[in-house]
């Protein structure tokens, strides 16, 4: 009988991790809540505070808030929460009473990493999408004053549209490799919010720091949604957006296929080594 291919183990992959999560699991009771609670709570907090200042009597120049700027607080937690839950999912899969059982039917264990990232990934775009649309579509009604020019259906609220969850799910295939590079999963989290949070916006601190932050995939990730930043894109919009699903495929590739491949091949040189030595 033949072996299942890797698109069988892909699907049973993700088949397992739905059933895995299914329930009153870390992902739907609190990732995912905290995913559109969060970024919803900030925005909208920081809307009404804004508005509330821009109708004060006396008041007589208001900065309206335009598109580009709009969707900030969804990009900066919702696609960090989505991405460290993926690293911490895919860091606990050695630990545990089902790690064997998951070596067992799983014979191919980059096929399960990936799994992982197509089902986070799908949750993250998914999700970002709809926060995209809410916050989008009620900023300019609820707030009028400041956010009044928030247009879904201008070039930049279209961009957000399709830009944002791709950068979302790209974002998860980073967690996925870091997770799969760092066995402590919480020490995987650690390292992901410490690279998005604090080593790409403090790289121009460096000697020739602005050459290095260029680079940095983060933050073109996020200049290639649109967003206004003061960050310029290295590789202008689409190819920036380009560059970071590069990133991430190469970390993934580097982090949960090479080092299974190179642990393979080892292993079959010593057998035939041995098989050898013996005749």
């Amino acid at each position: 009988m033949n072996s299942p291919g890797p698109a069988t183990f892909i699907r049973r992959g993700v088949a397992a991790e739905w059933t895995r999560t299914t329930g009153r699991s870390f992902l739907w009771t609190v990732a995912v809540p905290l995913t559109f609670v969060l970024p919803l709570a900030v925005t909208f907090g920081i809307a009404a505070v804004a508005e509330r200042l821009a109708t004060l009597p006396g008041q007589r120049f208001v900065n309206p808030v335009s598109t580009t700027n709009s969707v900030y607080w969804v990009m900066t937690f919702s696609v960090s929460i989505m991405m460290v839950t993926a690293a911490y999912a895919h860091g606990t899969q050695r630990r545990g009473q089902t790690s064997d059982l998951s070596m067992f039917l799983f014979p191919r264990p980059w096929t399960v990493a990936l799994a992982r990232w197509i089902y986070y990934g799908a949750i993250a775009a998914i999700s970002t999408v709809v926060l995209l649309i809410v916050v989008m579509v009620t900023l300019p009604h609820q707030f009028p004053e400041l956010y009044g020019a928030v247009d879904i259906t201008d070039s930049a609220g279209i961009r957000f549209l399709w830009t944002v969850p791709i950068y979302a799910f790209a974002a998860c295939g980073v967690g996925i490799a870091v997770g799969s590079l760092i066995r402590a999963p919480s020490a995987a989290v650690a390292v992901l919010l410490f690279w998005v949070y604090v080593a790409e916006s403090s790289m121009n601190l460096l000697p020739h720091g602005f050459t290095l932050q260029a680079y940095a995939p983060f933050l073109n990730a996020v200049a290639a949604t649109g967003q206004q930043v003061a960050f310029i894109p290295r590789f202008g919009r689409n190819g920036s957006l380009l560059y970071f699903i590069l990133v991430a495929v190469t970390l993934f590739i580097a982090a949960a296929v090479l080092p299974i491949l190179i642990r393979r091949i080892s292993g079959y040189r010593r057998t035939t080594l041995t098989k050898s030595a013996k005749s």
